[in-house]
């Protein structure tokens, strides 16, 4: 019976269509019972169609462009080492015999990046390739989170939290929020629900519970969390970063990595410093670190820890229990605001509609002022269409509970013009908002645009129609934007 060691040895091999048939017999048995060379196997054929186009990676799945980048860039100086030291017999070999290969000299760069990662799979080295390779099979974690938030108007804040998360049935967290002036708390239990596309929350400290309903654009930018460990490694790869030898954490070997990039955030804070060290023996992490300003006179910095990885879980661990005495807070069952183009579009035109323009900025000032605006206009009798509808709808609402569901809602779908553009720069995908010179009577000048894929961009117009251009189109669209 093959072994695995073996096995790794023949993937590339296979791959590249140059085993025998007894050769591929013996590694099909052998996949058929590993499902850690299956997981291999299945990260290499990614990559291999990744490189496939004239050597780029194609921004799509786990390993994202800028990631794989990292990866070529790190692992260059040991392929030419291993190319002299004799890899290069196997490298001539693929070279020569591959259908690839024979069509262009592109698959030079695929061979040769197929063999990098074979490479680093093999090195007992730690690369941040290597525990990107690692966590991505992690099925199930749990991590503690601590993080103090130092307010200079609105006062300081402690929080203490435990994350479950399972790639099937989700994330439950327990938080508990305390404010440093006065020491209230606020205790929390959160189920995030993909297979009933909801969020969960039960107040522990208010004896009130929630349900919060997601729509498909919103759950799908909810995976990818800022939060999740493993988009944090993958963040900080597709960045500049260094390395700063190893140290010992709770009695563990562990090799440091550091940033002080803006970009691995998005550009989302300023004087950003993220460290994540890594187990050398596992290459999984044991503590990561972060601070930052996220925006004039609040600082946050955050720690997790404690991390448990691939622990068993079962359906039962996110199936909320709600006590008995537990009641319905205002908002349960309302829908949570859309991250999406859509509920982007929803959003601006509430502002439009209630001031008669867009917010000159996307940012936390921003949205508070626009608030204050709307809550001027109900005081005011001007005959504004929007406030006078939205007057009705309170007064139609049959209560004050109802009415105060009516108002926060619409309220709510307010933070969507904050979270939808930060979760597009985590994402990389370059938002640029133009509410400062495009009017709602604008309607062939771009509002707000962001990168969908390699040479197209979703576009929102100033009279909030939405269309994907290519490059070049919007390059004319935005030259025409008012100076």
């Amino acid at each position: 019976m093959m072994n695995c060691a073996e096995s790794r040895e023949q993937l590339v091999l296979h791959i590249e269509q140059l085993l025998d048939e007894s050769e591929e017999r013996r590694l099909a048995e052998h996949l058929a019972g590993c499902r850690s060379c299956r997981a291999e196997l299945k990260e290499l054929e990614i990559l291999q169609q990744r490189l496939a186009s004239s050597g780029r990676v194609a921004a799509e799945g786990s390993l994202e462009e800028p990631v794989m980048d990292r990866i070529i860039r790190e692992q260059n100086v040991r392929l030419k080492s291993a190319a002299q030291a004799g890899a290069g017999l196997c490298l001539r070999r693929v070279l020569m015999k591959s259908p690839m290969t024979r069509v262009a000299a592109a698959a030079v760069a695929v061979i040769a990046c197929v063999l990098a990662f074979s490479m680093w799979r093999d090195t007992t080295s730690v690369t941040l390739a290597g525990v990107v390779a690692k966590v991505e099979q992690i099925q199930s974690y749990l991590y503690r989170e601590s993080a103090t938030t130092r307010d200079q108007s609105g006062g300081d804040y402690t929080l203490e939290a435990t994350v479950l998360t399972s790639n099937v049935y989700g994330v439950k967290t327990e938080q508990t929020t305390v404010k440093a002036g006065n020491g209230q708390e606020t205790r929390l239990l959160m189920y995030l629900l993909p297979r009933k596309k909801s969020i969960v929350i039960l107040n522990l400290t208010e004896k009130q519970h929630g349900r919060r309903e997601l729509d498909d654009a919103t759950l799908a930018n909810m995976k990818i969390d800022t939060r999740d460990p493993r988009e944090m490694i993958k963040r900080l790869l597709a960045c500049k970063y260094s390395e700063l030898g190893t140290a010992v954490i709770d009695g563990v070997t562990v090799q440091g990595y550091a940033t002080t990039d803006p970009a691995y955030l998005g550009n989302t804070g300023e004087n950003l410093s993220a460290r994540l060290w890594v187990d050398v023996q596992t290459l999984l992490p044991v503590r990561y670190e972060l601070e930052m300003d996220i925006r004039e006179g609040v600082h946050i910095s955050a720690v997790q820890e404690g991390y448990q990885w691939d622990i068993p879980v079962v359906a039962g661990d996110f199936e909320p229990d709600i006590p008995a005495d537990f009641t319905a807070d205002p908002m349960d069952g309302t829908p949570m605001p859309s991250y999406s183009d859509q509920g982007m579009i929803d959003a601006l035109r509430i502002a439009a509609d209630f001031t008669g323009r867009y917010p000159e900025t996307l940012d936390h000032d921003a949205l508070q002022r626009l608030v204050k605006a709307m809550t001027d206009a109900l005081d005011r009798e001007d005959g504004n269409p929007a406030v006078q509808q939205f007057r009705e709808e309170l007064k139609n609402a049959g209560s004050k509970e109802a009415a105060m569901r009516v108002s926060q809602g619409r309220f709510m779908k307010l933070m969507t013009l904050t979270m939808f553009p930060l979760m597009l720069a985590g994402q990389g995908a370059e938002p640029v908002y133009h509410g400062d010179v495009v009017t709602p009577s604008d309607a062939e000048l771009p509002l707000m645009r962001w990168k969908i894929s390699d040479g197209q961009y979703r576009v929102i117009f100033g009279d909030l129609q939405a269309e994907t251009v290519t490059a070049d189109v919007l390059a004319e669209l935005e030259a025409a934007l008012p100076k």
